[in-house]
């Protein structure tokens, strides 16, 4: 599915992970587009002996994917098939939860960020078009890998459109915590953790 001289690239970008990471797929068999994220996933996982995948076929309208370290769930989650502008933000969970990612925050926001407390379940609406979604995504994503009371999924609108159609969503990124609107538009880390410390 990923072309040839994406693949390699990826291949370089991966090749020094340190950790073994594993995406975990839920997949609805009755999703013509299951078969699209299957392939995706593998090819994602050919690209280093670091990464694998497992494939859970279940109910429902799933097609989704959460990265683990080791045997332990990251909160990280990709609903949908991140490609286009959010493969970017995949590549950046793998390398910031083995520490090696390039906008990872300083010590005094990881420390606000390790103080958030209680249970927070963020998602991101997207659309894999959208320019201003990756920051979002990939900034919720690092707070979801400091704090194991956060976790984090982007959802592909195009992909859930029901969902969208539900809470009437106008404009993309869209942001929920534990099921309230957070935030529309762009975004930077620090204004998101400003507005989780604040709700």
């Amino acid at each position: 599915m990923l072309d040839k001289s994406i693949l390699e690239q990826v291949r370089g970008i991966f090749a020094m992970l340190d950790d073994q990471y594993t995406l975990n797929v839920n997949y609805s068999p009755e999703r013509v587009d299951a078969q699209e994220l299957i392939e995706f996933v593998r090819d994602v996982a050919s690209c280093s002996p670091k990464l694998d995948y497992n494939l859970n076929q279940v109910g429902g309208n799933a097609l989704e994917f959460s990265l683990y370290k080791g045997n332990t769930d990251t909160g990280v989650k990709f609903r949908g098939i991140p490609n286009g502008h959010e493969f970017t933000s995949l590549l950046l969970a793998v390398l910031n939860a083995d520490g090696k990612g390039k906008n990872l925050p300083d010590q005094s926001i990881i420390r606000r960020i390790q103080a958030l407390a209680g249970e927070i379940h963020l998602q991101t609406y997207v659309s894999l078009t959208c320019t201003n979604c990756p920051d979002i995504v990939q900034s919720l994503n690092i707070m979801a890998l400091f704090n194991t009371c956060i976790d984090h999924e982007m959802i592909d609108g195009a992909l859930f459109q029901d969902e969208v159609n539900n809470r009437n969503i106008q404009a993309v990124p869209t942001v929920y915590a534990n099921g309230k609107l957070l935030h529309v538009g762009r975004g930077s880390l620090g204004e998101l953790l400003q507005e989780l410390e604040d709700m």
